[in-house]
């Protein structure tokens, strides 16, 4: 079969992820409190687990990716994920749900760093406006996914809320087995062992990753936020649905229950995530570094904001506009950080690198999560998500210091986003952008996902 462009088959993967994905997170917490009967503190002790399968498997399956193949790390992400939802679906109760988030994590280091360093590679290295247009550009598509999904997985959830989980585990098995036929590795060139031993090979890649991180002043800064906004997101991740239908309260709409009502706000965030990256890149926020790290500064104080307003109101108006801000502004965010770290990193190394910075979200994650679980468990809700902007708060500072320390002090290039000439547009000569996924559609590679 004739394979498609690197780029094109990125935005397909990444649309077929935002489905996917999206089918099985927009329900995920509402299933686990609801029917598999998790209360508050267990709710952020899966996420917990599954941020520890992170951080144990993260660094080893990005040096598989750069030593032996990325594509072979990529397929086998979405087979273990696939797998993961199924087996959540199956086995209703802490236990079940809790080894499914462990396995969910592992397949997910699978595809964390080697996705993004596939992609760049086979591109041939675009520099860091591009990506930063890119990414942009792409995170649209995967907001039109969710746009399918959102309501999809309500009405799945309306017959049970174990199905659209039953969806997703096929859907990314079935993505998984077609990229064994579709996804070309031309440009990378898998790692001479030159007498060495497979351990020795790894270990000599695991210390060049991680060489490259700590010779670098702006890798180690930018490793702090993804440590400290990675603990911050805990709260949120873990306790909006919960918060919305046990603490705010959800309203009726259209005469419909409050399932519809979320089905409605989580489609709201999905079209602003269509709308909003266009009117972020006439902006051109990587035109230089100055403008990027002020970009990224005010995007994490407006999460600051969004979060202190969702933990203390009690209307569902203002509650459910807090969501939107929060999740749309980090989304953005994680997109430009993106653009940031890929042109940093070598490209024999980059999924080991990009691995070991993901390693950072989840030490915040399990460090900093059972915290707010326990909060929100003998305290409250609203006062695990107040922590959570209090932890997020300095975290500005450091996106600061990063910039200054970045050796890249020139712009960017002088070329706009709108007119960047990527080379594998194909014969269309269309721009097609990379995908990434959050819970709610957007493709679940990138290395924007550390910073969530």
């Amino acid at each position: 079969m004739r394979r498609p462009a690197p780029a094109r088959l990125y935005v397909a993967v990444g649309a077929i992820e935002a489905f996917a994905g999206t089918l099985a997170f927009t329900i995920t917490n509402i299933y686990r409190f609801r029917t598999a009967g998790l209360d508050a503190f267990q709710l952020v002790l899966v996420g917990t687990a599954m941020e520890a399968s992170v951080l144990l498997f993260e660094i080893p399956t990005g040096v598989v990716a750069d030593i032996y193949s990325r594509k072979a790390s990529i397929i086998i992400g979405h087979l273990g994920m696939g797998a993961a939802f199924l087996l959540e679906a199956t086995f209703a109760s802490f236990a079940g749900v809790l080894v499914a988030q462990v396995l969910c994590g592992l397949a997910y280091t699978f595809t964390s760093g080697a996705t993004v360093a596939w992609v760049t590679t086979e591109m041939e290295e675009p520099d860091r406006r591009a990506l930063a247009s890119l990414f942009l550009r792409a995170s649209r598509w995967g907001s039109l996914g969710a746009l399918v999904a959102v309501p999809l997985s309500f009405a799945l959830a309306a017959v049970s809320l174990r199905l659209p989980l039953v969806v997703a585990g096929a859907v990314s098995i079935a993505l998984g087995l077609v990229l064994v036929a579709a996804m070309a590795e031309t440009q990378f060139r898998r790692a001479d062992a030159d007498g060495r031993s497979s351990m020795r090979q790894f270990a000599d890649t695991v210390r060049s990753g991680a060489n490259v991180v700590r010779r670098s002043r702006v890798l180690l800064l930018i490793a702090l936020f993804i440590g400290v906004a990675g603990g911050a997101s805990e709260a949120f991740d873990r306790f909006t649905e919960k918060h919305l239908l046990d603490g705010v309260g959800v309203p009726t709409f259209a005469g419909r229950g409050p399932l519809f009502t979320l089905a409605v706000l989580f489609t709201t965030s999905s079209v602003l995530g269509v709308l909003l990256p266009r009117i972020v890149e006439r902006f051109d926020p990587a035109a230089s570094r100055v403008r990027l790290t002020r970009w990224l500064i005010v995007l994490t104080l407006l999460q600051v904001v969004g979060l202190l307003v969702f933990g203390l109101t009690g209307a569902f108006v203002v509650a459910a506009l807090a969501v939107l801000l929060i999740d749309r502004v980090r989304r953005i965010r994680a997109t430009l950080f993106s653009a940031w770290i890929v042109p940093l990193t070598p490209k024999g190394e980059r999924a080991t690198v990009l691995s070991g910075l993901s390693q950072f979200d989840a030490v915040g994650q399990v460090g900093v999560g059972p915290l707010f679980g326990a909060i929100g468990h003998w305290a409250s809700v609203p006062a695990a998500l107040v922590a959570s902007a209090v932890v997020l708060t300095p975290s500005a500072a450091v996106i600061a210091s990063a910039s200054r320390a970045d050796p890249d002090a020139s712009r960017m290039a002088d070329v706009h986003p709108l007119r960047v000439q990527l080379r594998d547009r194909g014969p269309s000569r269309r721009r097609f952008p990379a995908l990434r996924a959050d819970p709610w559609g957007q493709g679940a590679s990138g290395v924007a996902g550390l910073l969530v």
